[in-house]
């Protein structure tokens, strides 16, 4: 067997590697893992994306997955097609990328929080399959890289492949100001308001076997600040469990920021306070 191998007129040792050939596969999940003691990077088989039983759907996203895929999929794409998704925790930005991603049909890659951004480019240049990169809270990795580290990668100067590139984050004004119009590093933006899953709630409290639904739907719409889903599921389990104790106290009992609804502090007298709307 031959020792050496030659590119060009460049002659190397021919790496020693064990294993077995390995295609990756469509809609199965990866995850992006550095090792710094070897200083390599490698992909760790991780299963399927997590879904829920019951999946609630805008018409408004149905049509941004399609059109995000269409473009992907079409001859003017570049190398690299860069989506980022914003808005406050639970209301619905990283169920969207998980739809993206698996109804693109093509290998998932979810990049570890602890992956060096400046190894993205070297790792991913050697690649010919198109694949998903599916980056979680970019924000918040600071420790590790700057959402800044972050542009060369999008830019896909380097790209040998298709590459559509999956970013969620809670806070905009954390990232940096070059992520922001400039369509061939993020070509699509969409950004989710606190309330934007208002729509659903009355749909949640039939499928969780609410009794008062028009009271409990209402009290949610105007009382609760974050209408994330799970905000909004989390006070109908309270809602079906809790039957008879009122909204009011049920919810300021609990983690929710609240319109109208005055939380009582710790008291010494044995009276009940009222709770004023």
């Amino acid at each position: 067997m031959a020792e050496f191998i030659k590119i060009g007129n460049e002659i190397t040792v021919k790496p020693k590697l064990e294993g077995i050939s390995y295609e990756l596969i469509n809609n199965k999940v990866y995850d992006l893992e550095y090792d710094r003691m070897q200083g390599r990077s490698y992909l760790k088989e991780n299963g399927d994306l997590n879904m829920p039983k019951k999946l609630y759907e805008l018409e408004e996203d149905n049509k941004f997955i399609k059109r995000v895929l269409d473009y992907f999929n079409s001859e003017n794409s570049g190398k690299t097609t860069g989506i980022l998704l914003a808005g406050t925790k639970g209301t619905g930005k990283t169920m969207l990328s998980k739809r993206i991603a698996l109804e693109s049909n093509l290998p998932i890659i979810i990049v570890a929080n602890d992956y060096p951004a400046n190894k993205l480019t070297s790792f991913f240049k050697h690649f010919t399959t198109p694949v998903v990169v599916m980056f979680d809270e970019i924000e918040k990795n600071s420790y590790w890289w700057e959402t800044k580290d972050l542009l060369g990668f999008l830019d896909g100067v380097e790209a040998t492949s298709k590459k559509l590139v999956l970013m969620t984050c809670n806070k905009t004004d954390e990232i940096d100001d070059n992520f922001f119009d400039r369509c061939s590093r993020v070509r699509y933006f969409k950004e989710y308001e606190a309330n934007s899953n208002s729509v659903f709630v009355r749909y949640m409290a039939e499928d969780k076997g609410v009794k008062n639904i028009d009271e409990v739907v209402n009290f949610i719409i105007e009382h609760m600040e974050v209408k994330s889903f799970d905000n909004i599921s989390a006070f109908l389990d309270e809602v079906v469990l809790f039957e008879d104790i009122p909204l009011d106290k049920l919810a300021k009992d609990m983690n929710l920021s609240l319109n109208g609804v005055i939380r009582t502090g710790t008291s010494n007298s044995n009276d009940d306070e009222e709770d004023l709307f």
